[in-house]
């Protein structure tokens, strides 16, 4: 064969080559596009969810927080600096105490108080308590055995007030993200958000840990909520059926949970926490 002929012929199979490439890369990108487009929205799959699911999802919630136990409703861990409460443990922070967590027991009380009126004395941004010491102290008390009444006698509208937060804040997932990265987030949440145990999980993980966009919740500047799980999960298109994608988010969640623990301040010894983490990702699997 001719130099002419064999330039001609390595000239037509560079260009094939490059029209291969970028048939693959127009397929991946139609591929995320459907995968975004095909399943119902966030909101929409959220709204869906039926008395059945919420008390299913509430169930599950209350066993990882309280391990089912009334008297955990009121719970000031000792290796912690705040007291939690209700179904999903939420935070109560002590006035003037800077850490690097959500407080959600205010706003829970706020929501489910315009159907069941709450307590007076936690209608406030902070407990009358300041030290582990003094919460223990108050914990047989009235007042403390009308709240775990209240907190029990609210478990359906305590899990409402989490799903609801997680519809309003679902949209803010991927803003600031770059457009590729965004729609691989997007598609991956969307898998999730098909199947009850994807919800569970996303639900769950997300009162846990929260959604991993606040800029306060890091360490060494390392985030540790779902946003950081479904980045540390496989791409959306090598994820084919529920028992993967469910597997990957588990497995995604240890990670991201190992390298917190691996990033925070000595002297809170998360790794004493990782052993029941662990079995909480797993309770994800289906």
């Amino acid at each position: 064969m001719s130099e002419r002929c064999l330039s001609q012929a390595f000239n037509a199979a560079a260009v094939n080559w490059v029209i291969w490439v970028a048939l693959i890369v127009i397929l991946k990108r139609l591929f995320l596009s459907v995968l975004f487009l095909s399943v119902l929205p966030y909101s929409a799959r959220a709204d869906s969810l039926s008395a059945e699911d919420y008390q299913w999802i509430g169930e599950r919630i209350f066993q990882n927080e309280t391990g089912g136990q009334r008297a955990h409703l009121t719970f000031w861990s000792s290796a912690e600096e705040f007291p939690s409460f209700g179904l999903g443990h939420f935070i109560w922070l002590p006035a003037g105490l800077d850490l690097p967590f959500e407080a959600t027991f205010s706003q829970m009380v706020d929501f489910v108080a315009q159907s069941h009126p709450a307590p007076d004395w936690i209608q406030q941004p902070h407990p009358p308590w300041q030290t582990k010491a003094e919460f223990d102290q108050a914990w047989s008390s009235a007042d403390m055995a009308d709240l775990r009444d209240w907190l029990e006698d609210t478990k359906a509208q305590q899990i409402a007030f989490i799903v609801q937060r997680f519809k309003q804040r679902a949209p803010d997932l991927t803003q600031g993200l770059q457009p590729e990265e965004a729609a691989q987030i997007q598609a991956k949440f969307n898998q999730l958000m098909q199947t009850r145990h994807g919800q569970y999980g996303l639900i769950d993980y997300v009162n846990f840990k929260g959604w991993g966009t606040n800029p306060i919740e890091r360490y060494q500047g390392e985030g540790w909520g779902l946003l950081q799980v479904l980045q540390a999960m496989p791409e959306a298109e090598e994820l084919k059926d529920n028992v993967v994608l469910m597997s990957a988010f588990s497995q995604a969640a240890k990670t991201v949970l190992q390298r917190r623990i691996e990033l925070a301040p000595a002297a809170r010894n998360e790794q004493r926490w990782m052993a029941g983490w662990a079995r909480r990702m797993e309770g994800y699997l289906p």
